[in-house]
């Protein structure tokens, strides 16, 4: 007992210290962005959030028939607009939220690497333009990203402490996570397997996967009232045919931009809107037999629009913006990329630690190939960029200080 409390007071001293401050700056950085943004500056996947959560709450219904939205950043907007409808008062649980981010990122990072890897990578987050700027729309990023991190962190800790607790905890997070965005979902399924090899236990890799099945089930059980089908979270089959067709390539071969994208684009084949006019259950039905046949019919379209989606996901910096917009991100993001490739090969002895963001990695680009790819859902990942970015950067200062002390 006397050494646990030794221990807890020395990471207080210094571990607490350097949290407190960095929550209170990022905290900091986010207030000063949001506080001074127009509460009409909304994009209009915003504008859509938001109807859905008003929808809830003045007409009783979960927006309209064609609301594809999953709940999870929907019920965090009812909870708020329960007591009035703020955009202020969304921003700021989002400050709080992102600032919350770079201290679970701390603590990923410290037990898959080192403390100082650990605070590089807080440090670093804290200033990502990124997940500053999206603090300040009703989009669900900024949620997202916080639910994900806390997922990992989770799941991390029931393969250090496999106790039931700790996995049933893990599956409950990874459940939610999986309503905010069901694209997260297969790494999920992968991260059962992870804790099956880290732990030897079939039984570990079991409770996780039932339990986040378990806080996905009741969205599942009213998708199947409402619909009268069988759908895990969300329908996705008009999104995958607007994705897949001639049409959709026209938005794939547009060049470089030094402004941003226009509020709408639309690449759907004319006769989208007359679906729309159908039943639902209809519609969908055409959209997956008509989605599958083109992918079918079209192999090489379909995988030069794979190819192409592949580049725009992992851009350096975005495709249609600003260029100072595009300069931040080339500070940013576009040496955080190449550092995380370089780290992911120096750290290939930890693969066992590294493997788990690895396979985020892998499978969270895989998911969103097959639809319209924009840089912005490659965010939420981002921070496991960071990460191993963080890890390329301590190991040049660690030779750089080797190097310059051997030489005094």
């Amino acid at each position: 007992m006397l050494n646990l409390l030794n221990k807890n007071t020395e990471f207080l001293k210094s571990d607490g210290k350097f949290l407190l401050i960095l929550f209170i700056l990022a905290s900091l950085i986010r207030f000063v962005y949001v506080i001074n943004l127009d509460t009409a500056a909304i994009s209009p996947d915003g504008q859509d959030w938001m109807y859905t959560a008003e929808s809830i709450i003045n007409e009783g219904r979960y927006g309209n028939e064609y609301t594809w939205r999953p709940p999870g950043y929907v019920m965090f907007l009812t909870a708020i607009f329960l007591f009035g409808k703020s955009i202020l008062a969304v921003r700021l649980l989002q400050v709080i939220l992102g600032s919350l981010t770079c201290l679970i990122i701390y603590f990923i990072a410290k037990k898959i690497f080192s403390n100082p890897v650990g605070r590089i990578s807080a440090v670093l987050l804290c200033f990502y333009p990124y997940l500053i700027a999206y603090t300040g729309d009703v989009l669900c990023e900024t949620f997202y990203t916080f639910l994900i991190s806390l997922s990992i962190l989770f799941i991390i800790t029931s393969a250090e402490k496999p106790t039931t607790k700790n996995l049933i905890l893990a599956g409950l997070v990874c459940g939610i996570t999986s309503l905010t965005k069901a694209t997260i979902l297969p790494f999920f399924f992968i991260a059962c397997f992870w804790i099956w090899w880290r732990t030897k236990h079939i039984k570990n890799a079991f409770i996780l996967g039932i339990f986040t099945l378990v806080a996905i089930s009741p969205w599942t059980l009213r998708n199947y009232l409402y619909m009268k089908k069988f759908i895990l979270i969300s329908h996705g089959y008009g999104t995958l045919w607007t994705s897949n067709n001639d049409e959709a390539m026209i938005l794939e071969k547009i060049g470089e931009k030094d402004r941003p994208a226009p509020d709408k684009w639309n690449w759907a084949p004319d006769r989208f809107s007359k679906y729309l006019k159908l039943p639902r259950a209809e519609a969908e039905k055409i959209f997956k037999q008509e989605a599958t046949e083109w992918i079918k019919n079209n192999p090489d379209k379909f995988m030069w629009l794979v190819k192409r989606r592949f580049i725009h996901f992992w851009r350096l910096y975005p495709m249609m913006a600003y260029k100072w917009q595009k300069i931040a991100a080339m500070f940013t993001s576009g040496l955080y990329i190449p550092l995380c490739f370089i780290g992911i090969i120096l750290s290939i002895k930890n693969f066992r630690e590294t493997s788990l963001l690895i396979s985020l990695f892998i499978i969270y680009t895989m998911v969103h190939l097959p639809f319209a790819v924009v840089l912005r859902y490659r965010v939420p990942i981002d921070a496991y960029i960071i990460i191993f970015a963080s890890y390329t950067i301590h190991i040049i200062w660690l030779k750089l200080k080797y190097y310059t002390s051997s030489r005094v």
